[in-house]
């Protein structure tokens, strides 16, 4: 396969620790070595180029910055106070509250880790204090976290879009009809939780305090309303509204929460150029490496081999692929490397991109709590100060309702393309 000295090659380095856009930018250039026709070496670095020159591209850095001014900031305080008065009083109130402010973070950043950071210190305390077991209080948070991921605008579902030449508001659709399912789930079993471990609830906040909360979130909940009402009521490109939220999240956090300073502000543009660079990076060598795969017509083959293959076992194949790699790899990494290889396929055996897009970005998300190196577990460990073995005891039971969710938006597509489809028809 002509391929395979590129696996070879990506496998070896990634097993020594090189780099991962280093890994594919070597094996890529020597499978181009190896071709028959003879490739000019300038042909190389303008194709890395041209995968940078996409505009929806733009919307992945100004999220990403955003989400860091959001993470430094109040709006996850005030989420988490709105959320505990409106259903702090039921049983689990609190466990839901937490995964109802996770959905409405990931709203506003895009990006879990800032989760985890900025509502997971507010809300493990209380969740502690009532008496929710410190397993079951980090399982349930980190997995919320992930909501981030598949509530729009996650970034994940950005790159999917750039990466496979689908609508990014489409995608977004896809990825909120996963959210709101997986948000059903956790709070059906945090309520389940509560009932069977007789968990203490929390007096009913008053009108008035819900009102005070309400306005006091109110900002916070403008962000959202603004970047979905303005792409999904045609203002603006997904683009645009990442370059909305850099602006509204900064003015929110320096003139009206006041907990960012115009010092702080500047300091946060270092963290978000490093992380914004590795992505561009990476994002120019995975173009280069879909090129090659597409003058190889590595994708055709592919489709040929699964010819005889049941829809319902591809999708099997695909679910474990990325459930594997998300254990490994972190989401972002994934989807470039691995979505314009499966995503050919998918299309010549007649499914639906959009779905494939729910179900790629689930995996990862699943794969950001999952041993070995989920990513959500070491940002936990130092937040919560809790062990790795300990994080890994609270994990594992949300790691199979995800599961059970991802069988379902797997398996009954229609949940997660009928809103797509219909605002697109």
């Amino acid at each position: 396969m002509p391929a395979t000295l590129l696996i070879v090659t990506l496998l070896a380095l990634l097993i020594f620790s090189f780099p991962i856009f280093i890994a594919i930018l070597a094996g890529t250039v020597l499978s181009f070595e190896t071709m028959g026709a003879a490739i000019p070496g300038l042909v190389l670095p303008q194709r890395m180029a041209e995968g940078l020159n996409v505009f929806a591209l733009l919307a992945v850095p100004l999220f990403i910055f955003a989400a860091d001014i959001i993470g430094r900031g109040l709006i996850g305080k005030r989420l988490v106070e709105l959320m505990e008065s409106m259903v702090g009083h039921l049983r689990g109130g609190v466990a839901i509250a937490t995964v109802l402010s996770c959905a409405f973070f990931g709203a506003i950043s895009g990006i879990g880790a800032a989760a985890i950071v900025s509502i997971g210190p507010i809300v493990y305390p209380a969740m502690r204090r009532l008496g929710y077991s410190q397993s079951f209080s980090v399982g349930l948070i980190l997995s919320a976290a992930t909501l981030s991921m598949l509530i729009p605008p996650g970034v994940a579902m950005i790159l999917y879009s750039v990466q496979t030449s689908n609508s990014v508001a489409q995608v977004f659709l896809a990825g909120l009809s996963s959210g709101v399912i997986y948000v059903v789930f956790l709070s059906a079993w945090a309520y389940l939780y509560a009932r069977r471990n007789n968990i203490a609830t929390q007096n009913a906040a008053t009108v008035a305090e819900r009102f005070l909360r309400l306005r006091r979130a109110g900002w916070a909940l403008g962000l959202p309303a603004v970047i979905f009402g303005g792409i999904y009521g045609g203002v603006f490109t997904p683009t645009e509204a990442a370059a909305v939220a850099c602006v509204y999240a900064a003015l929110v956090e320096t003139l009206v929460y006041r907990q960012v300073t115009l010092q702080d502000l500047f300091k946060i543009t270092r963290p978000s150029a490093i992380m914004i660079a590795a992505l561009l990076i990476l994002i120019s060598v995975g173009s280069l490496m879909t090129w090659y795969l597409t003058v190889e017509n590595i994708p055709d083959q592919i489709a040929a081999l699964l010819g005889g293959v049941s829809e319902g076992a591809v999708l099997a194949m695909i679910n474990v692929l990325f459930l594997l790699v998300g254990m490994f790899v972190d989401p972002n990494s994934a989807v470039i490397i691995l979505a314009p290889l499966i995503h050919p396929t998918i299309l010549a055996l007649g499914l639906d991109g959009i779905h494939l897009g729910a179900v790629v970005v689930f995996n990862l998300a699943v794969g950001m709590v999952t041993p070995p190196f989920g990513l959500n577990i070491f940002i936990a460990m130092p937040t919560f100060r809790i062990s790795y073995l300990e994080i890994l005891k609270g994990v594992w039971p949300f790691i199979i309702l995800s599961l059970v969710v991802l069988l379902i938006i797997t398996y009954i597509p229609v949940l997660t393309t009928w809103l797509p489809h219909l605002l697109h028809s």
